[in-house]
C-alpha cells in the first residue's frame, strides 16, 4: 500500500472517530449539532464510495442489510403515498423521514472501519451526559423549575440524558476490562445522565428505567453471583429512594401524576390535566385511523381534525390546541396520519434495527455482542420513550436515532469480528 492510500485510509478512519467521539455531546451543547455531524458522516460515507482507500474491503451486501435498508426507506415512502391520496404533497415531513435511509451509507461505510474506530463510544456516551447534566439550570418558575437546557425541550433533554447514562453503563468493558478511571467515567456518566433525566422532570421517560434494569438483568447478570444481584438491587432501590426525597421535581412530579389519574378516573369533568389531555389525543389518534384506516388524513392532517372533533365534543379546547402540535405518541401519530402504511414503517424503524440487535447478541464476538446489548437498550428507551411523546418528531432527534442505530448496527456486525459476517455474498462497491 503506498504512502498516499495508508494517510488517505488513515485519515477515514480518525475523521470517523472524531465524529463519533463528538457528536452525543454536540447534539446537546450546540444547536444543529447533530445534523452537521450526520452530514459530515455521510460526506465521508459519499467520498469513500467514490474513492475506496485501498486497504478497505468492499460491501458485502447481505440478505440482512436489504431488510434494514428497507425498514428505513418506510416512512418515506409511506407519507409520500398518504400524501399522494390525499392530495398533499409537501416536502417538510420528509425533512425527519429523510435521516433514516441517509444513514444507511453511514452503517456501510462503520461497518467495514477497524473495530478501533468505536472505542471512542465508551468516552462518548459519558462525557456527554455530563455535559449535558453540568450544562442544566433551573428555567424557573414558568417550567415547574424543571432544569434543561437552551437547544432542547425538556422531553427531549430528559430522556435523551436517561438513554446516554444508560448506554455509559451498558459500555463497560466493551473492549476488554476498563482501566479504574475509564469505569469511574462510565459510572459517573450513569449518574449524571439520571440527575438529569431526574430534574428535567420528564416522567414520561422514566418508564424506561424498568424495562432498561430488566436488559442489564437479563445480559449482564448470568456471570454475575445471586449475591451481587440481590446488592445490586437494594442498592437500586436506595439510591432511587434517596433520589425520590431528595428530589422536590421528581416529588411533584410524581404527585401531578397521581392527581392526573385520579382526577381522570373519577369522570369530574376535568379532562385538561397532562394525563388527561393525552387519553383525550390518543382516543383522537385511535378514531381518526378507524375512519382513515389504509392511507391516514396525512402526515401533517391531524391537526386539522383537531377543530371537527373539538366540536363535535370529543375533545377540550385545550386538547385541540395542543394536539394541533403533537399527538404525544409517535406510533400514534404514524398511524393516524399514515394509516396502515405509517404503522409498519414506524414499526419497522423500531423492531428491524431490535432484530438485528438481538441476533448480534448470539455472536461469537464478545465485542458484538456487547453492541447488541447497547443497541437493544438504545431502541427499547426510544419505544418507551415515544409512548408519551412524539420523540421522533424533532429532524435532530431521527437523525441521533437513526444515526445511533446505524453506528451500533455497524459495531455488532462490524466484518473485523471475524467470518461469522463474511457470508458468500456477491460484493458490491460503496
Amino acid at each position: 500500500m503506498s504512502r498516499v492510500h495508508t494517510r488517505y485510509f488513515l485519515s477515514v478512519e480518525k475523521l470517523a472517530m472524531l465524529l463519533l467521539l463528538a457528536y452525543p455531546t454536540l447534539m446537546l451543547a450546540v444547536k444543529g449539532g447533530m445534523n452537521g455531524v450526520f452530514l459530515l458522516m455521510l460526506l465521508l460515507a459519499l467520498a469513500v464510495s467514490l474513492a475506496r482507500p485501498t486497504g478497505l474491503h468492499a460491501v458485502a451486501w447481505r440478505r440482512e442489510w436489504t431488510i434494514y435498508a428497507a425498514a428505513m426507506f418506510g416512512l418515506t415512502a409511506a407519507i409520500f403515498i398518504s400524501q399522494s391520496f390525499n392530495h398533499d404533497l409537501s416536502a417538510h415531513p420528509h425533512d425527519a423521514a429523510s435521516r433514516y435511509w441517509l444513514a444507511v451509507p453511514v452503517f456501510l461505510l462503520l461497518q467495514r472501519l477497524e473495530l478501533k474506530v468505536f472505542t471512542v463510544l465508551q468516552f462518548a456516551f459519558p462525557v456527554a451526559a455530563i455535559t449535558g447534566f453540568l450544562m442544566a439550570k433551573n428555567l424557573g418558575a414558568w417550567a415547574e423549575n424543571r432544569s434543561g437546557i437552551g437547544t432542547l425541550d425538556l422531553i427531549h433533554f430528559g430522556d435523551f440524558e436517561l438513554i446516554l447514562g444508560v448506554l455509559s453503563l451498558l459500555s463497560m468493558d466493551w473492549f476488554g476490562r476498563d482501566s479504574l478511571p475509564l469505569r469511574i467515567l462510565k459510572i459517573a456518566g450513569l449518574l449524571a445522565g439520571l440527575a438529569a433525566s431526574v430534574a428535567s422532570g420528564s416522567r414520561g421517560g422514566w418508564l424506561a428505567i424498568p424495562v432498561f434494569i430488566a436488559i442489564f438483568v437479563y445480559f449482564k447478570a448470568s456471570g454475575i453471583s445471586l449475591k451481587m444481584v440481590v446488592a445490586s438491587l437494594l442498592a437500586a432501590l436506595l439510591a432511587i429512594t434517596i433520589t425520590y426525597f431528595g428530589s422536590s421535581t421528581l416529588q411533584q412530579r410524581a404527585h401531578d401524576f397521581a392527581n392526573d389519574v385520579t382526577v381522570f378516573g373519577n369522570g369530574n369533568g376535568n379532562r385538561d390535566t397532562s394525563t388527561g389531555i393525552r387519553w383525550q389525543l390518543y382516543k383522537a389518534a385511535v378514531e381518526i385511523f378507524s375512519h382513515h384506516p389504509l392511507f391516514g388524513v396525512g402526515p401533517e392532517g391531524f391537526a386539522r381534525e383537531m377543530k371537527p372533533m373539538m366540536e363535535a365534543g370529543k375533545l377540550t379546547p385545550l386538547a385541540a390546541d395542543l394536539g394541533r402540535g403533537e399527538v404525544h405518541n409517535d406510533i400514534l401519530s404514524k398511524t393516524a396520519g399514515m394509516g396502515v402504511f405509517g404503522l409498519i414503517a414506524i414499526l419497522a424503524i423500531y423492531f428491524v434495527p431490535f432484530g438485528l440487535f438481538w441476533r448480534a447478541t448470539k455472536s461469537a464476538s464478545a465485542q458484538s455482542r456487547q453492541a447488541g446489548i447497547l443497541g437493544i437498550a438504545f431502541v427499547s428507551g426510544f419505544i418507551v420513550f415515544g409512548l408519551t411523546a412524539e420523540i421522533l418528531s424533532l429532524t435532530m432527534a431521527s437523525a441521533f436515532y437513526s444515526f445511533t442505530v446505524a453506528v451500533l448496527l455497524a459495531a455488532s456486525y462490524n466484518i473485523h469480528h471475524g467470518g461469522q459476517f463474511a457470508g458468500k455474498n456477491k460484493e458490491h462497491h460503496v
